[in-house]
């Protein structure tokens, strides 16, 4: 008896842990793609001067996350990083929002009880009460990706997520992620050249 009460002790921070995983949600992914572009066509990159992500004057850190995970993904795909002339320039925005999130829980009651003047009966209530209201942030990540010689947006992807307050001590594996999944949007994601050879 006293060594299932200790088994059923230990298991108990797994299951709490597989809990939290389980309640984390995947972000929700966007693209889309310019009908006037063949991104096939396209060999180099480059990332833009002044980057949407950063508005402070300097490389915030979530930017250089941004940039190494952006990298890697064009890299898989044979895109080329170049300061001469690229076919691609490649901009990061960044936006977090704080949002109010809810729900109400209608109620529903039947009783029976002593009125008045000697009356009793059944009673039938209705009451709607806010529940579970907090304050959420939700991040959004966008990577464009613009043809230089036109100026044209050609393809867009986009991230949003709401992080744990431990991801947002560290947002390392958390932008890693919804970089990767952002990137299998990619018209050509199925086939990286890195999984070729």
């Amino acid at each position: 008896m006293q060594l299932r009460r200790l088994r059923a002790r230990a298991a108990l921070p797994v299951v709490a842990g597989l809990f939290l995983v389980a309640c984390q949600t995947a972000p929700r992914i966007t693209s889309q793609t310019s009908p006037q572009a063949d991104l096939k066509q396209y060999r180099t990159y480059a990332f833009m001067e002044k980057l949407s992500s950063d508005n402070s004057g300097y490389t915030s850190i979530n930017t250089q996350l941004l940039r190494a995970s952006v990298a890697r993904e064009l890299s898989e795909r044979g895109l080329t990083p170049t300061e001469e002339n690229p076919d691609l320039l490649v901009n990061l925005l960044l936006v977090t929002k704080d949002k109010v999130e809810g729900s109400t829980d209608p109620r529903f009651g039947v009783s029976y009880g002593h009125w008045g003047w000697g009356r009793s009966g059944w009673g039938v209530g209705t009451s709607i009460g806010d529940r579970d209201i907090r304050s959420v942030r939700e991040d959004t990540l966008t990577v464009d990706l613009v043809e230089k010689n036109r100026n044209l947006l050609v393809w867009s992807g986009s991230a949003a997520y709401k992080p744990t307050q431990k991801e947002q001590n560290n947002s390392a594996q958390r932008i890693d992620d919804a970089v990767n999944r952002i990137f299998d949007r990619y018209p050509d994601g199925s086939k990286k050249v890195a999984a070729a050879h």
